[in-house]
Formats: structure tokens, C-alpha cells, sequence
């Protein structure tokens, strides 16, 4: 029983941890869009180069094909026509887009800074995860600061116009825990399911 207590409340120190890295994460995140006068908080957006000609107009299809207006078979919005699964695959197969749904056409860089957010903060989390459970003597702060570090890297803020490879970084924490878990504990299941997801999320990224 009282190793099951200590269990019980180192577990509840790491999960500590992983909210305090989230808020963290959010913290800064908001501040850098607030700063930059970027939607919401301005007139700016992270929707540029490509997402300013393409990406939008692909977020504007998931939602008619969320509303059922839209087939991701063959469609006449493509050129020609043509089968719209490779396009679905490849930019918006990520379960965050979803959130579309709750935006107006005329909102969609709203949804666009608000996607950004999201895999920042889940890239904080699962970077999080992957320090307490590889690194068992990492002190909190260190471990908030190292998952913050990693979430905001050069790469991350490069691509925040390019948000569909962002899956990949916020899954890539927990394909290297599966790899480590295998490694030290011929447990293959984390890695399995981590790189079947990120396949899922985005098949180019998740490949690589």
C-alpha cells in the first residue's frame, strides 16, 4: 500500500508537470500572437505564402465537407474533377482541423492562429511526457523548460504558416519514448501506435 501511495503521488507530480508545461506554453504562445498584433489580437496572420493561396481554400473545403455539401471522392472543385483523398491525406487529415466546424469562411485565420496554438501546446505536452518518463530524476522546472524549448524550436516558428507539419512534431516525443521503451523494455506498443497515428495525422510527415 505505501508503495502504491508513492506511485500515486510521483504520478501526480509528473502530471503536474505536464499542466504546468501546457500553461507555460499557452503563456507564451498567446503573448508572441498579442505582440505581434497577429489574429486574434491584430490584423496580422500566420496564414502567409502558401496558406494565404492555398491552405484557406483548403480549410473552406473541409468545412463544406464537414457540412456534407463536399465529397472527399470525387469532386469537381479539383481542376477537372478528380478524387480529393490524397489532398484530405495530406493537408487536413489532422483532428485539430475539425475545429473548422465552429468557423466562419470569413474567420478562417482565426482558426488558422488558433490550430498554431493547439500543436504548439501539444508539442509542449508530449515533449513533456517523453523527458519525465525517459529522464525519472528531471527536475520539474527543468523539464517545463527544456519541453517549452523544444515546442518553440526554430523549425516550429518557421513553419507556422505551414501548420500541417506540425503533427509530426507534437508526435515525435512519443515515437522516441516508444523507441526507448523498446529498447529498455521490449515493449513495442507506444511506437506502433505513435507512428500509425502520425500516419494518420499527416502521411508525408509521418513517414519521414
Amino acid at each position: 500500500k505505501e508503495m502504491e501511495l508513492i506511485d500515486r503521488k510521483d504520478n501526480m507530480k509528473i502530471n503536474i508537470v505536464h499542466v504546468l508545461s501546457a500553461i507555460f506554453s499557452l503563456i507564451l504562445i498567446t503573448s508572441f500572437l498579442f505582440l505581434n498584433e497577429i489574429v486574434p489580437f491584430g490584423n496580422y496572420t500566420l496564414a502567409t505564402m502558401d496558406a494565404d493561396i492555398q491552405y484557406l481554400d483548403l480549410f473552406a473545403y473541409l468545412q463544406e465537407l464537414l457540412s456534407g455539401s463536399k465529397s472527399i471522392g470525387y469532386d469537381f472543385s479539383k481542376g477537372l474533377g478528380g478524387n480529393n483523398f490524397a489532398i484530405f491525406s495530406y493537408y487536413l487529415a489532422s483532428p485539430i482541423n475539425l475545429l473548422v466546424i465552429f468557423f466562419n469562411k470569413s474567420e478562417l485565420h482565426k482558426f488558422f492562429s488558433l490550430a498554431f496554438t493547439i500543436k504548439i501546446v501539444l508539442a509542449t505536452v508530449t515533449s513533456s511526457i517523453f523527458l519525465c518518463n525517459r529522464f525519472g530524476n528531471l527536475k520539474a522546472i527543468y523539464a517545463i523548460l527544456l519541453s517549452a524549448g523544444y515546442a518553440f524550436s526554430q523549425y516550429t516558428i518557421l513553419q507556422a504558416s505551414n501548420i500541417m507539419w506540425l503533427d509530426g512534431v507534437y508526435m515525435l516525443p512519443l515515437v522516441l519514448l516508444g523507441i526507448y521503451r523498446i529498447i529498455h523494455h521490449k515493449k513495442p506498443g507506444l511506437l506502433a501506435i505513435a507512428i500509425a497515428i502520425s500516419m494518420i495525422f499527416n502521411w508525408y510527415s509521418g513517414v519521414i
